[in-house]
């Protein structure tokens, strides 16, 4: 589905170039195109808030075409190669015909933000300025070294707007945090601030997982799967399963409601005394939040429960960030967040600090009630927690 139209394009062409849009006529190159000259202005546009590419646009915005549709064709072609062979790291764009004038016009759309960024060309870095593409400068680069810390639960989803999110969700959400009644000239501005849109009003993967009407039309596999199996064995035939849909905050909910339901630690006698030693509903919680906090969004997978009779594991895919250990998880106070943005969110609904002290927490309250401390291991993409209600107690 074309996301520009041809009137679009004709308005773009009056305007002019500017830091978002750069032209190239192809008349007097008999309809060819220079691969680092072409990788050289994607590169300029992604290393600085994207924008598009128009080829067959003069620079006075005369609006001249790309060829027939054989040429139209190969100059695709070659544009896709530029990105992948010209462009380091490789990376793709988005490339339409659009008719205008009874001419084709291909308009190559360079995204705004990436977590590969910066790219280069022959170790070249370029970003645009105003209505030009230049080598960055080294305080440039700098900057552009350290925007490779970018979070995908900051980028915008695509195709998105703010008719995708469930307005009175999100206004009852802000209410709420910010403690005043009626945010009705301030919500979309509060949303900017806090990640959940970007600033030309597209939701992000944040907005869209706590807001969005159905957030699984956009990012399929932010869901859980929870299973309860007989035994202690996984099995083919299982004893209940929910697949667990929604924006996150019912996720958990929902997730939690399972647990409560399926995970039952049997009761022992102590003397007289009858000592129970179900899992509080505190600490499943504390491990549901952590697990759609912290999991890659990217990945093509959910978050799985499963439930046996003797333990439940959490398996979330991402595996743990650069020089974050399961021991530093444990001791608590030392985080670090794959998706700082909607983790900071999801505990101030929960009204906590947000010091990475889930974990120790969640400790303390297993061993508060007698359980054995929970394992947690990390590999092949993904993290998981055991929680166990037999075996040895741990310290």
């Amino acid at each position: 589905m074309s996301t520009m139209t041809a009137e679009e394009v004709e308005k773009r062409a009056r305007l002019g170039e500017d830091s978002v849009t750069e032209f190239k006529g192809l008349v007097q190159n008999s309809y060819q195109i220079d691969a680092k000259d072409i990788a050289k202005s994607i590169t300029a546009l992604a290393n600085s808030r994207g924008g598009h590419l128009f080829l067959g646009v003069e620079d006075d915005g005369d609006i001249t075409g790309a060829g027939d549709v054989t040429q139209v064709d190969a100059l695709m072609r070659q544009v896709s190669q530029a990105c992948e062979h010209n462009i380091q790291p490789a990376t793709i764009c988005d490339i339409e015909k659009i008719e205008v004038r009874a001419v084709i016009v291909l308009v190559v759309t360079v995204r705004p933000f990436s977590p590969d960024r910066p790219y280069h060309v022959g170790g070249k870095y370029y970003i645009r300025d105003v209505n030009r593409s230049r080598e960055a400068r080294r305080e440039e680069l700098i900057r552009l070294l350290q925007s490779a810390n970018y979070h995908y639960d900051e980028q915008p989803v695509e195709g998105a707007t703010l008719d995708d999110l469930e307005t009175e969700v999100a206004r009852s959400f802000l209410s709420e945090i910010y403690q005043e009644p009626d945010l009705e000239a301030r919500w979309v501005r509060l949303l900017t601030e806090l990640h959940c849109v970007d600033h030309g009003g597209v939701p992000t993967v944040t907005g869209m997982l706590l807001f969005g009407r159905k957030p699984q039309n956009w990012i399929p596999d932010a869901r859980i799967s929870a299973v309860l199996f007989q035994g202690r064995e996984m099995q083919w035939d299982f004893a209940d399963r929910q697949e667990i849909e929604g924006r996150l905050l019912d996720q958990i909910d929902a997730a939690v409601g399972f647990l409560k339901r399926t995970a039952r630690a049997p009761s022992r006698v102590v003397g007289i005394e009858r000592k129970e030693e179900g899992i509080p509903e505190e600490v499943f919680r504390e491990a549901v939040l952590n697990a759609v906090s912290h999991r890659d969004y990217r990945a093509p997978s959910q978050v799985r429960i499963f439930v046996f009779d003797d333990r439940v594991e959490l398996v979330n895919p991402g595996e743990l960030l650069n020089q974050l250990t399961i021991d530093g998880i444990c001791i608590g106070g030392i985080s670090q967040r794959r998706n700082p943005a909607l983790a900071g969110l999801l505990a101030r609904a929960r009204r906590r600090e947000n010091i990475g002290m889930g974990v120790p927490a969640l400790i303390a309250a297993l061993k508060a009630r007698g359980l054995p401390r929970p394992e947690i291991t990390a590999g092949d993409g993904h993290f998981k927690l055991v929680i166990r209600w037999s075996g040895e107690t741990g310290e």
